[in-house]
């Protein structure tokens, strides 16, 4: 990958994806930035200088990201995606304001934001906890760093939401080969049989540390009805279970997510999370998605990285008031 584009940039105010900067002084390599440059571009560490804070930005110019990467036409795919794309077993209710979302084989329920303005998002925030209180159930508000007005994440902390650990929204634009997804160094198997689903959940429940069974019946009622849009992978080391995952793909869809990837302490740096990545990029390659989708911890980011994954975005789980 081409070197960055570098700026000094100074942070004029604080909101949550979409801060608004001023160019204070740009670096030697010398371009014509904007004025303001949303976060889901940037990539920050903070630095001291004569006692003025700073934040030192890498802004990463399209052209300059992998080959055949654009941040903002995944960016703009996703948020299309959201609208108009549910992956298998999930159904949308497409609001004004926000899209719902709701897996009935697990019980579970999320909102992304659509139409929002600092007019209405307030409004919007208080409509949604009403209607799902209303139905008796909790739900998720999932945030990412592009979604507007730029303070949605302070308006859903005042609201009473929980708000959870950021994840790095990681692609992978399989137009640019499999060359980095080179064959596992241990056994990945797709599971297939529901009798074989018992080490996915017991896997995923000792790495996550909860209860997996709305996720493992899921699967099961897939693999029972034949479909293959909701699949799960274990590798294995030294014939036990060492790392599980689940891939999602749809016939109407860019992307393929990559999801609930763990691995269990004993086996973690021995290569099982990576081969299990690859062997989801060549069923993803194999289903005809373009990209390969991961919302990854701190821990899978470099893994990722060192794959070729693109961290395009960043994105929270906010958790409704109780």
């Amino acid at each position: 990958m081409r070197s960055p584009k570098v700026f000094w940039l100074r942070q004029d105010r604080v909101d949550h994806g979409n801060q608004a900067f001023r160019v204070v002084r740009r670096g030697s390599i010398g371009l014509r930035a904007p004025d303001s440059c949303p976060l889901s571009q940037l990539i920050a560490r903070e630095s001291s200088l004569h006692k003025t804070f700073y934040v030192f930005w890498a802004l990463f110019d399209p052209k300059y990201s992998e080959p055949g990467m654009n941040a903002g036409e995944v960016i703009e795919a996703l948020r299309h995606e959201h609208r108009s794309c549910a992956w298998p077993g999930e159904t949308l209710e497409r609001c004004d304001l926000v899209t719902r979302h709701t897996i009935g084989s697990i019980g579970q329920s999320f909102v992304t934001a659509y139409a929002l303005t600092e007019a209405n998002a307030d409004r919007a925030i208080a409509g949604e906890i009403a209607y799902f209180a209303a139905l008796g159930q909790p739900f998720e508000w999932k945030l990412f760093s592009f979604d507007r007005p730029p303070d949605l994440l302070q308006r859903l902390t005042n609201a009473g939401f929980t708000i959870g650990e950021r994840e790095a929204i990681m692609i992978y634009d399989l137009q640019d080969g499999l060359a980095p997804f080179k064959s596992p160094t241990c056994e990945v198997r797709r599971i297939e049989r529901e009798e074989d689903l018992r080490d996915f959940r017991l896997l995923a429940e000792e790495a996550f540390g909860k209860d997996y069974s709305p996720t493992t019946n899921s699967l099961a009622e897939a693999i029972r009805k034949g479909e293959d849009g909701h699949v799960a992978y274990v590798a294995y080391l030294d014939g036990q279970p060492a790392s599980a995952g689940r891939l999602y793909t749809s016939p109407n869809s860019q992307f393929a997510g990559c999801y609930g990837g763990g691995t269990r302490p004993q086996f973690r740096g021995r290569g099982a999370y990576r081969a299990l990545v690859s062997a989801r990029a060549h069923a993803t390659h194999r289903s005809g998605a373009r990209y390969l989708l991961v919302d990854a911890m701190p821990t899978s980011r470099p893994i990722l990285q060192s794959l070729g994954f693109t961290h395009v975005a960043d994105t929270s789980p906010c958790d409704s008031p109780a």
